[in-house]
């Protein structure tokens, strides 16, 4: 539950930065989230933990598609985020990998170059990260790619304020652990201005803005747990320094409208089981197909390791030595943008604005996809299913403010009394007022506002796919022509 923060994109949140084995000489029962905490060249907000194998289980056992990679065993993050838009605004972490892999190998693959920072040899990739080989098979990132901060992470001096919620989170056991994900956000909401925020809000029924609002106010941290038996055992705590029993008669519906109205509906949370001990509020409950996308797809941090992973594991094309373009790469870049546009066209938005946070989320995917040896023709059209993505997302996005707009005009004008004079008859008889009241509701007119809006957004989403297929199906006729093999 936080007050204005979208828990989905926070729930998924977690993947950053950490110190692997290499200038460092980390111990390998060093290599979990307190010791990465304590070694962060700068202040985080965030951390996190991903058990792949465990996690790709769980996913198949709900019969929910998985392309995790077999080749990553687990991912230990931290970061710094925008509380605001939870985009983080530097992030790194670490991978263990089923294969070791060559710093020089790393760089020619993915079109970069070797470094030296703080006595350890680095790769500078064009994707703006630094790739860190290290020993026991570990693969470090950071990203952007900052080379001083790089050099702290690798060679610390002094060492940041580190957050006491982060580390009590970070105790955590990971041997039952497929996924968890902590954000502290103390001190993030005033309680006065976001007393406002909640007013209107249809969940509070009886309560206060004020009172709500003083103890969401107090709120220490959030975080998620997924466990390794089932999804359906989704844990989300939030711990406040206040008690918030209560909260408890309206926990559900106030969580699910802060997201509604944070445009990352999760309508499952209302079926989630929630209590109150101590100072926690802790929901427990199945977790969505949507909702887990949304929660691997926040960072770009596993998916540039998966990326490596997948390097790691087999030798560079041999039938490709000249490193240009290629078949091979080019069909594999063609069927992770296909995966993307297959997520979107999956996802059931609950609204324009978790639709366009979704389109948006995918479009980055894209862009973050690594082109070395793909077909420029492919490259091209990746950028263009992105910003088909992220165009649709704005007409949606401006569909809702528009609407959004004139139902705030027909809150004030709705049942005003019209002036005017009207006659009508036979045979002289006639009929003159001052005007009428207008029965309808505020409400009625804004339900109109919104399915016009809606109506906007969704023909403009539909009109996208449909040319996004046939643009689709004229580059996969273009390469298999091209090199010869089905695409």
């Amino acid at each position: 539950m936080l007050a204005m923060v979208s828990v989905r994109r926070l729930i998924c949140l977690g993947l950053i930065l950490v110190s692997s084995g290499y200038g460092l000489e980390v111990q390998a029962q060093e290599a979990k989230l307190d010791g990465l905490l304590r070694r962060s060249p700068s202040r985080a907000n965030a951390v996190g933990y991903l058990n792949l194998p465990a996690l790709d289980t769980l996913m198949k056992n709900a019969k929910m598609p998985s392309r995790l990679t077999g080749n990553i065993e687990d991912i230990w993050l931290i970061a710094n985020m925008d509380p605001g838009s939870l985009r983080p605004k530097w992030e790194a972490g670490y991978a263990t990998l089923g294969n070791p892999i060559e710093a020089k190998k790393l760089a020619d693959s993915l079109g970069g170059y070797v470094d030296t920072v703080a006595g350890t040899e680095v790769v500078w990739s064009p994707r703006q990260m630094y790739l860190v080989p290290g020993k026991e098979n570990r693969l470090g990132v950071l990203r952007p790619a900052d080379r001083a901060m790089l050099s702290e992470w690798l060679e610390p001096g002094v060492a940041a304020r580190r957050s006491e919620y982060l580390l009590e989170q970070s105790q955590q056991s990971e041997e039952f652990l497929s996924l968890m994900v902590a954000l502290d956000i103390e001190d993030l909401m005033s309680p006065h201005p976001l007393a406002k925020k909640l007013e209107g809000f249809e969940s509070l029924k009886k309560n206060k803005p004020e009172s709500v609002a003083s103890i969401l106010a107090s709120a220490r941290g959030v975080s998620v747990i997924v466990g390794r038996r089932s999804l359906g055992e989704c844990i989300f705590t939030v711990e406040f320094t206040k008690s918030p029993s209560s909260l408890l008669p309206i926990a559900n519906g106030l969580l699910k409208e802060i997201l509604d109205r944070n445009g990352t509906a999760a309508p499952e949370v209302l079926s989630w089981k929630v209590k109150a001990d101590d100072n926690k509020l802790t929901f427990q409950g199945p977790l969505s197909e949507s909702s887990l996308a949304g929660l691997l797809g926040v960072f770009s941090l596993r998916d540039q390791a998966e990326s490596v992973a997948q390097l790691a594991k087999k030798e560079v094309d041999a039938a490709n030595p000249s490193g240009g373009p290629n078949g091979y790469q080019s069909k594999a870049y063609f069927d992770d943008v296909n995966v993307q546009v297959e997520a979107v066209r999956r996802h059931k938005a609950q609204s324009m604005g978790a639709r366009a946070k979704w389109n948006e989320q995918h479009a980055r995917r894209i862009d973050e996809m690594g082109t070395l040896n793909v077909d420029p023709a492919m490259v091209d059209y990746g950028a263009n299913v992105a910003n088909m993505l992220r165009g649709n997302a704005l007409t949606m996005q401006k569909a809702a403010i528009a609407g959004g707009a004139v139902k705030a005009q027909q809150g004030l004008s709705s049942g005003i009394s019209y002036g005017g004079t009207a006659s009508y008859g036979y045979g002289g008889y006639s009929y003159s007022g001052s005007g009428y009241y207008d029965p309808n509701t505020a409400g009625d007119y804004q339900a109109v506002t919104t399915a016009k809006a809606r109506s906007v957004g969704y023909s403009d989403y539909q009109s996208m796919l449909k040319d996004l297929d046939a643009m689709t199906a004229q580059v996969r006729r273009d390469m298999t022509t091209k090199y010869n093999m089905q695409f």
